[in-house]
């Protein structure tokens, strides 16, 4: 098994969304997914009620959640479907809210979002019994693909947040990762281009062929080419080690629009 961005495929099948249940959940009774939306910012809330309000199967129950000292108590009240909670208030629970909202999980459904990527995410998810990380910079596509699957019982982990895990699994210097995986060919040292960076930087973000391509403007088969010639010069050949090389030119804190 190994991770796609935003599903869970099996070795030898296609990169399509497919179910993996990690417990017993009670679905709605009707078509309808209820969402509670749960962060201090409040301009995250207003990007997804934005986002929300035009589907005809979703609905956000509730007032916004804006304190994490409310969360617990307006969970049980209103008991959504799916819960996304901002690791920023979530990291500000008490353990007696987070029982709490544990104990709900037979009818809620919990999906984490923050803005990058970062080590020690899916170790929350999974210490947490979440069902799955959402980036808040996925495209709208993908954020109502991800509550929908996670409303059907499947978890929800992109291909770069799994690299992430690895490292974190195997105590590795993220800034080393990559060496210790396999040697670098003698030309890594050789940089990567500025568009060749471009779409590293969005394949660490869990996206696939066709997001980068519309994000960058160029077709599809143009962003095979710049993976190619990624991969030769990193001397890998699955798109999640990438994630976890350290790239020519490309430090930890890099960020390329």
């Amino acid at each position: 098994m190994h991770a796609e961005h935003g599903h869970v495929v099996y070795s030898g099948a296609a990169s399509y969304p497919a179910p993996l249940v990690i417990e017993r959940f009670s679905a709605p009774a009707s078509a309808g997914i209820t969402v509670m939306i749960a962060s201090g910012r409040n301009a995250l809330h207003a990007t997804w009620h934005s986002m929300l309000t035009g589907e005809s199967d979703i609905e956000i129950t509730g007032e916004p959640v804006l304190d994490a000292a409310c969360l617990a108590t307006c969970v049980e009240h209103h008991l959504p479907n799916v819960l996304l909670i901002d690791k920023g208030l979530l990291d500000g629970l008490d353990p007696q809210s987070l029982r709490r909202i544990h104990e709900q999980r037979q009818h809620v459904r919990v999906l984490l979002l923050w803005d990058e990527v970062c080590h020690g995410l899916v170790v929350d998810v999974l210490r947490n019994r979440f069902h799955g990380f959402l980036p808040t910079t996925c495209p709208p596509e993908t954020c109502l693909k991800a509550i929908r699957a996670v409303s059907r019982g499947e978890l929800w982990l992109s291909r770069a947040s799994m690299a992430m895990a690895i490292t974190d699994l195997l105590g590795l210097d993220p800034e080393d990762a990559g060496a210790s995986v396999e040697e670098l060919h003698a030309d890594a040292s050789e940089a990567l281009t500025p568009r060749e960076l471009q779409v590293v930087a969005r394949l660490r973000r869990g996206c696939i062929n066709k997001e980068i391509a519309q994000e960058l403007g160029i077709r599809e088969d143009t962003v095979k080419k710049h993976l190619q010639s990624v991969f030769a010069k990193l001397g890998v050949h699955r798109r999640a080690l990438v994630a976890l090389r350290r790239l020519p030119g490309y430090g930890a804190n890099h960020s390329i629009a």
